[in-house]
């Protein structure tokens, strides 16, 4: 999430002694599937059946980041015996198009995809010449398929959410990830309280640990999320629990995926898990909880930006204008056009104003050949790949788009407005990409009750990921397109 986080504002044995977390450390990478020859599904015991959901998202975290854990020397006792002890993809979990937070998310709890759910990226599509406001698909009426606090809430389950993406409005409990575009801190968690469930519940958590706040940085929020979920799960014992961490996604962008910055980063993460485990705990409730443990997307490496907006405009397909943004400072947005790109993150959506405008289509398409790559020998690979409308049709992606552009790599896209198409960036990392390939995939894992220790599942979809959660309780999705894995 770059534009995501920037906008947004030990172990302890005995916890993890209550999932059976006392199996050995993982194998190293290219060794034996884990658990697999140890015990199979038909020998394992799972632990008593789950009566709770509990469900943490690391988010960006790489399914690389767990199946070569020994060979970056990665200090996460809590997810590698979250592992041993469960089930877990070494190959890692095919994500949804575009791998972004919110479209992912939006999957996971719904086990749907983006043409069925209507998230389509991070940030709203505001049609030129509306003014662009900044807003994200932060609030739960955005989506159209049922999703696993709306099952939940039928069999009268209480849920928690702390910054779960597109779920402000929703649960019984909520600490919505929502802000003020290009507000304060304060600005932001005044738009948090705002928007509570219910109403007062930021403050009340404030009078109960008067360090709620205090590690909040431009950089890290997430020692606050946890403590959000710490108090939830110790004060109100929900049935089902939604909590989303960001911060390695931020170094990611920042310092790039596998560096010692992101290393750092995600050893802090695994202790936030270790620390809502044992609230859980002291809640007497660990015991009965399936725990998952879910990205949404992976990361790869960038270095330079494509600005798709700007060989538009050289197309004659669109015309900037001037506007000021909210701290008074002039800028460049679209103003006419007939047709746009809607970017997110390193995703990019050709959108038509006539959809029937055959003439805008292949001028946009022809806009974008010459940097597409070059066949043969002596071939160049290019900066981006155009993807027709039967392939998004496949991938159930925005069903608004006439194609997309998916980067090659070291690339990324751009909304906004550039002296040229191509430019550096700052950013150092970035997702967005077309799901499938092998080094760019999520992570899954899942233990404790409920849960054989089941070691490798092999490859995962995403969209078999909500199916299988909301089976651990009994509830079912009305619109998943995915099945439940076989975790007992």
């Amino acid at each position: 999430m770059r534009a995501e986080t920037r906008l947004r504002p030990r172990l302890l044995a005995a916890v993890l002694a209550c999932l059976c977390l006392s199996a050995p450390g993982l194998a190293p990478s290219g060794a034996r599937r884990a658990d697999a020859a140890e015990t199979t599904p038909a020998q394992s015991r799972p632990n008593a059946r789950a009566a709770r959901v509990l469900v943490v998202s690391i988010d960006g975290l790489d399914a690389r980041y767990l199946r070569d854990a020994d060979r970056h020397g990665l200090k996460i006792p809590t997810l590698r015996r979250l592992m041993a002890a469960g089930a877990w993809s070494r190959a890692g979990v095919v994500g949804v198009y575009p791998s972004v937070t919110y479209p992912s998310h939006t999957t996971l709890v719904t086990g749907a995809r983006p043409s069925r759910h209507g998230v389509y990226g991070n940030g709203v599509f505001e049609p030129p010449p509306k003014r662009q406001t900044g807003a994200w698909y932060w609030f739960a009426r955005d989506i159209k398929a049922d999703t696993l606090w709306q099952a939940a809430a039928r069999r009268g389950l209480k849920t928690a959410l702390v910054s779960w993406p597109v779920s402000t409005g929703a649960g019984d409990w909520n600490v919505p990830e929502i802000w003020q575009p290009g507000g304060t801190q304060e600005e932001s968690r005044a738009r948090m309280s705002e928007h509570a469930r219910p109403a007062g519940l930021l403050e009340e958590v404030a009078r109960a640990d008067a360090r709620l706040y205090g590690a909040v940085t431009r950089d890290e929020g997430d020692d606050m999320r946890t403590r959000f979920a710490e108090y939830l799960l110790a004060e109100k014992r929900p049935r089902v629990a939604l909590v989303h961490l960001f911060d390695l996604d931020h170094f990611e962008h920042d310092y790039g995926p596998f560096t010692a910055e992101a290393f750092a980063l995600l050893e802090k993460s695994d202790a936030y898990l270790a620390r809502i485990l044992a609230a859980a705990e002291r809640a007497g409730t660990l015991a009965e909880t399936a725990v998952f443990v879910v990205s949404d997307h992976g990361f790869r490496p960038v270095t330079k930006a494509f600005y798709p907006n700007v060989a538009l405009e050289r197309a004659g397909l669109l015309k900037w204008r001037e506007e000021r943004d909210a701290r008074g400072a002039t800028r460049r947005v679209v103003g006419e056009w007939r047709a746009v790109a809607y970017t997110s993150a390193a995703y990019a959506a050709v959108i038509l104003k006539d959809p029937n405008d055959r003439d805008a289509l292949r001028r946009a398409l022809a806009a974008f050949r010459d940097y597409e790559p070059v066949g043969g020998d002596g071939g160049g690979p290019g900066v981006l790949r155009v993807v027709g409308r039967a392939e998004l049709n496949r991938l159930g992606a925005d069903p608004r788009a006439a194609f997309t552009l998916d980067p090659t790599e070291g690339f990324t896209f751009e909304g906004g407005h550039a002296a040229d198409v191509v430019a550096d960036t700052k950013s150092r990392g970035q997702h967005g990409h077309l799901p499938g390939p092998a080094d760019f995939r999520a992570s899954f894992v899942a233990s404790g009750a409920g849960v054989a220790r089941r070691g490798d599942l092999g490859e995962v979809r995403m969209i078999d990921i909500g199916p299988t959660i909301a089976r651990t309780l009994g509830l079912s999705l009305r619109d998943a397109e995915g099945r439940p894995l076989r975790l007992r």
